[in-house]
């Protein structure tokens, strides 16, 4: 289920963000690592306890905190994917680090940061990735994401897909990140789910950027079909109806401000 919320100011331009090198990065997030060497350490380790040494440093260990089967020292696997974009301000490349890989009971770790490069050699300012749950289990859970710049022609915002499944359902997010206040923001959520059985139905979303000027405005085309339905009878029988209902609808969204200054999101154009 999609919910609009209309507000009645018009479409904001996207401000440029306070970089991290221009304000003060908190000392808990000021990290020194060199990450082509870093990649080379993290594939070369082989224990769970080697692993957090190396990730430890820039918040990467969160899998450590939620899995139980952790607290014991065991085989491990994993690399760090490096990338390159612009996410915290237009005029500085940042470096975005993935971790993932094996860690125990069929856990899976994924986990990510943006490292902003402050003045000093190898030193950023490192911001997490919220929408990476650190841990995740078997193939129950995937995520990828991209770069896209959808809210300035330079700086770019994360585009994230999640998908998780199960025996009979499967639940798809698209979301949109951004930069804002020195840290990664929610600007855009939107869910679709199928489900199998006797009812079975689900919805479909496609989100399109359209537009030439930033911000680009979303387009929405969601599409809903639900089939079977048991009915109870007077007489205590329940009779299954295997038709199918269908529904389609497309919206418009906006990025928006509720006032100048503030962190900007999309809602209902």
């Amino acid at each position: 289920m999609l919910l609009l919320t209309v507000l009645a100011t018009p479409p904001a331009a996207a401000e440029a963000p306070p970089s991290p090198s221009k304000a003060a990065c908190p000392s808990a997030l000021r990290v020194v690592v060199d990450p082509q060497e870093l990649k080379k350490q993290v594939r070369a380790a082989t224990t769970t306890a080697g692993l957090r040494k190396l990730l430890h440093p820039l918040g990467l260990d969160s899998a450590w905190e939620q899995l139980e089967c952790l607290k014991e020292e065991g085989p491990a696997s994993a690399q760090l994917d490096v990338f390159r974009a612009r996410i915290l301000s237009a005029d500085t490349q940042d470096v975005v680090l993935q971790a993932r890989g094996q860690l125990c009971e069929g856990n899976k770790l994924l986990a990510g940061v943006v490292l902003h490069p402050l003045s000093a050699k190898n030193t950023f300012c490192a911001i997490p990735m919220e929408f990476l749950p650190g841990s995740a289990e078997g193939e129950s859970l995937r995520v990828v994401f991209s770069f896209e710049n959808l809210t300035d022609p330079v700086r770019q915002v994360f585009r994230v897909e999640m998908t998780e499944t199960d025996a009979r359902n499967e639940d798809e997010t698209l979301s949109y990140w951004e930069a804002q206040e020195g840290r990664l923001r929610s600007i855009f959520t939107i869910k679709s789910t199928s489900h199998m059985g006797f009812v079975h139905g689900g919805t479909d979303v496609k989100v399109t950027p359209v537009g030439d000027t930033f911000p680009r405005v979303l387009e929405i085309k969601e599409s809903s079909t639900n089939c079977g339905r048991f009915t109870d009878m007077p007489s205590g029988e329940s009779v299954y109806d295997s038709s199918c209902t269908d529904a389609a609808n497309e919206a418009r969204m906006c990025y928006r401000r509720k006032s100048p200054g503030e962190p900007g999101r999309y809602d209902k154009c």
